[in-house]
C-alpha cells in the first residue's frame, strides 16, 4: 500500500476544504434558500479542524484532540442542515447535534487513549457523512440532475474510509497512534478524504447550477400569478398531444374556460381579490383534473384545459362539474366579503387527424363565446 507522507494530506485537505467554504460563501447570497451559508460555515470549521490536526504535538491537546474533533463533529452538523434546508425538510435535531456533545465529553475523558478515540471518532465521522448522504438519497425527488450523486458517493466514501481506519485500530495497526503518523492505513485514509472533498465541490456546486437551471425553466412556462402553464407552455403541451392524437387515433378535448364578470370583481373588490380569484381557481382546476390533463393560464382570467384521450361526453361531464363546483363554493376577497363567481366554458373536442391547433384552439374560443352569448355560467360544445 502506497504511504505518503500524512501531514501533507492534512495540509491537502485543509486547502480543498478552505476552497470550498470560500466558494460556497461566495453563492450563498444568491442561494441562501439553498442552505449554503450552512454548508459554507461547515467547511470553514472543517478547514479549522484540519489547521488543529497539523498542529498536532504544537499545542495543547486540549485544542488539537478536544476542540478539534469538536469543530470536526460540529462541521458535519451544519453540513447536515444545510443538506435539510436545500430539501426543505426537517430531521430530527438529535440525530444531527447529538455527536458534538458526546466527541467533547468522550474525548476529553480519553485524552490518554488515542487507540480508543481514533475508533469513536472513525464511528462518529462514518456515522455523520452517512447521514448526509442518506439525507440526501433518501429525498432524491427533490432533487435534480446528477450533482447530488457525486454529494452522496462522496460523503459514502468518506465514512467508509473512516470505518477503514477504524478497524485498523481495532486491529491495532502499527503507528496509527497520532493523526500525523504517516502509514499505509493514514495515507488511504487521508487521500480519500482529500478526493472526495474535492468530488463534494463539484457535486454541491452542480446541484446548486441544476436546481437553478431548473428554477429557470420552471418560470419560462409557468404563469407568475398562479403557477398554472402559461400561454405559450399550454400552447406546446396542446401541439404534442394534437401530435400523439393523430398516431395513435385517440380523442383529444380542449375548454375554454372564461371568469363571467371578472372586470366588475376587480372593480367592486380591488384587483388584490380579483388575483386572489384566479390563484384559488387555478388550485380548483389542478385538484380536479387527471395526471395526465393540463391546465394554463390563457391570458387575463381566461384558462385554458388539455384533456389527452377523452372524447366530448367525457370533456363536457367535466366541465359542467367544474362550472356547478366554482358556483357553489364560497370565495371571498381579500376583506372577507364574500365573492360571488361563475365560469363560462367552451368546449372542443378533436376527433379530425387533420385539425390544426389553431383550429382547436378557435373552436373553443367560439363555444366560449357563444356560452357567454346564451347568458354565461354555462357550458357549450362547439
Amino acid at each position: 500500500m502506497i504511504d505518503l507522507h500524512t501531514p501533507t494530506l492534512l495540509l491537502v485537505i485543509l486547502v480543498v476544504s478552505f476552497t470550498l467554504s470560500a466558494t460556497l460563501a461566495s453563492v450563498a447570497r444568491r442561494f441562501k434558500r439553498d442552505g449554503m451559508l450552512y454548508w459554507a460555515w461547515g467547511f470553514a470549521l472543517h478547514t479549522l479542524t484540519y489547521v488543529l490536526f497539523v498542529l498536532r504535538g504544537h499545542v495543547s491537546d486540549l485544542v488539537s484532540v478536544v476542540l478539534a474533533n469538536t469543530l470536526l463533529a460540529v462541521s458535519f452538523a451544519l453540513i447536515s442542515e444545510g443538506v435539510q434546508q436545500f430539501l426543505q425538510v426537517r430531521w430530527s435535531r438529535w440525530l444531527v447535534w447529538a455527536p458534538v456533545p458526546l466527541v467533547a465529553v468522550l474525548f476529553f475523558a480519553l485524552l490518554g487513549h488515542a487507540q480508543t478515540r481514533i475508533i469513536l471518532s472513525g464511528l462518529i465521522i462514518a456515522w455523520q457523512c452517512a447521514l448526509i448522504a442518506w439525507q440526501l438519497g433518501s429525498e432524491r425527488d427533490k432533487v435534480v440532475g446528477r450533482g447530488a450523486y457525486f454529494v452522496i458517493g462522496s460523503f459514502l466514501a468518506i465514512s467508509a474510509a473512516f470505518l477503514l481506519r477504524t478497524v485498523g485500530a481495532l486491529y491495532g495497526e502499527v503507528g496509527i497512534g497520532s493523526i500525523t503518523t504517516s502509514n499505509p492505513l493514514q495515507s488511504a485514509t487521508f487521500l480519500f478524504v482529500s478526493v472526495a472533498l474535492m468530488m463534494v465541490c463539484q457535486g454541491v456546486v452542480l446541484m446548486t447550477n441544476e436546481r437553478a437551471d431548473e428554477r429557470n425553466r420552471l418560470l419560462a412556462m409557468q404563469d407568475e400569478l398562479t403557477g398554472l402553464s402559461n400561454r405559450r407552455f399550454i400552447m406546446e403541451a396542446l401541439a404534442l398531444q394534437l401530435a400523439q392524437a393523430r398516431r395513435n387515433g385517440k380523442p383529444v378535448s380542449v375548454l375554454m374556460i372564461d371568469v363571467d364578470y371578472f372586470k366588475s370583481i376587480n372593480d367592486t373588490y380591488g384587483h388584490l381579490s380579483g388575483d386572489r380569484v384566479l390563484r384559488n381557481l387555478a388550485t380548483s382546476l389542478r385538484s380536479r383534473l387527471r395526471a395526465q390533463d393540463m391546465a394554463g393560464r390563457w391570458g387575463g382570467e381566461e384558462f385554458l384545459v388539455v384533456l389527452p384521450d377523452t372524447d366530448a361526453a367525457g370533456a363536457t361531464i367535466l366541465a359542467g362539474n367544474l362550472r356547478a363546483e366554482v358556483e357553489d363554493a364560497r370565495w371571498s376577497a381579500q376583506d372577507g366579503r364574500s365573492i360571488p363567481l361563475t365560469l363560462s366554458i367552451g368546449v372542443h373536442t378533436c376527433d379530425s387527424a387533420t385539425e390544426e391547433l389553431d383550429t382547436v384552439i378557435s373552436a373553443a374560443d367560439q363555444a366560449l363565446y357563444r356560452a357567454k352569448q346564451a347568458g354565461r355560467n354555462r357550458v357549450e360544445q362547439s
